[in-house]
């Protein structure tokens, strides 16, 4: 997407646009010395900054740092030394989380397009719409005579949903649609992280498989960070921050932090609006959050705080079923459902708790026949 734009832009730089690739770079300190090998410019000592700055002060120049997730401050320092040193300069950056560095604007990229609907769509009204249009062009290109055939939209969709309309997953699971065929992908969308996929050869190791992609960002938080996106996968669907308090790191002051970090870092999704704003994981991030939940041993007890915390919910839902009208009450709990189930799922269980599943069944089941 950064090649895209900087090509797009090429005209309006007379000393052209330089792409500066800082994935592999393991080293903070080097991030100026690796814009001076782009810019073919010959070592400039220990503190190569001042020279850098000095050499850019009269170019008229894009610079493109891509990738500046894992060295995010020092990528911030040379931004702001570049651009108050040489007013001609523009810098583009990627990164997972924002550099914030004086001058910054911020450009979140939005997932591929998907239909809300998939009722009766032909093969050309699901192609108007860019993850199906990306899944489809990667599925021609891997899998030879492959085309998009009315009996295979709902498959397609339901894949396309499924991965959120990210690029890399869609173009992943789109590689593997000469062996399984779409209809079977889809089938297998849970096993996504043990599927055998795997990316272009020349791509980065971390854009070759999913599971590597997802890896490359979970290693980049800290701990905390990373014990909260685990225990948030507990939650199917959306949830509010009370929720996350709750379940996630119960007694901790930090957790309004760690929560809105990992929204900074595109890792959780969050939706302002309305009265009380809602989170929610996307489905592929819950998914592996999820196996690292496992993995951890905290399952258990986070999914009892989940369990316990919807049950909480619905006693008070229970006696407001009364004093609301159908549409306010349905308007509060009902967007609990995904997540009402996801507990009882977890309370029938062969690890789970009965008592605390007859409870939620109890409240929600009487509220539900109250509103009606």
């Amino acid at each position: 997407m950064a090649l895209a734009v900087a090509d797009a832009t090429r005209a309006s730089y007379k000393g052209g646009v330089w792409f500066v690739g800082l994935a592999s770079l393991a080293d903070a300190d080097l991030v100026p010395s690796a814009l001076g090998t782009a810019l073919g410019i010959p070592p400039l000592g220990a503190n190569p900054l001042p020279g850098l700055a000095a050499w850019l002060r009269d170019k008229t120049a894009l610079i493109v740092l891509d990738s500046c997730e894992h060295i995010v401050g020092e990528a911030a320092a040379l931004a702001e030394a570049v651009l108050k040193a040489a007013p001609g300069i523009s810098l583009m950056t990627t990164s997972r989380e924002p550099l914030r560095a004086e001058g910054e604007a911020l450009h979140r990229l939005a997932a591929l397009e998907l239909p809300s609907d998939s009722l009766g769509l032909t093969p050309g009204d699901a192609l108007r719409y860019s993850a199906v249009q990306l899944f489809v062009e990667r599925a021609m290109a891997a899998a030879d005579g492959f085309g998009l055939a009315d009996a295979d939209v709902p498959a397609v969709l339901e894949i396309c949903r499924r991965l959120d309309g990210i690029p890399l997953a869609l173009e992943l699971a789109a590689a593997r649609v000469g062996v399984f065929g779409v209809q079977d992908l889809a089938a297998h969308l849970d096993d996504r992280f043990r599927l055998p996929t795997s990316g272009r050869r020349t791509a980065l190791p971390r854009h070759q498989t999913l599971a590597a992609a997802l890896d490359w960002s979970y290693q980049l938080l800290q701990e905390e960070e990373r014990a909260v996106l685990r225990r948030l996968s507990v939650f199917a669907g959306e949830f509010p921050l009370e929720a996350a308090v709750a379940v996630a790191d119960p007694g901790s002051s930090g957790i309004v932090d760690h929560v809105a970090n990992l929204v900074g870092k595109s890792l959780v999704a969050a939706d302002p609006r309305g009265a009380v704003a809602q989170y929610r994981l996307l489905d592929t991030t819950r998914l592996y959050a999820l196996e690292k939940l496992k993995s951890s041993g905290e399952l258990r007890q986070v999914a009892r705080s989940h369990a316990e915390y919807y049950c909480a919910v619905f006693a008070l839902a229970e006696a407001e079923s009364e004093t609301r009208s159908q549409l306010e009450w349905l308007s509060i709990y009902g967007r609990h459902r995904d997540n009402v189930r996801a507990a009882l799922d977890w309370a029938f269980s062969p690890e789970g708790d009965p008592q605390i599943g007859v409870a939620l069944t109890v409240a929600s089941g009487c509220c539900g026949r109250a509103s009606r």
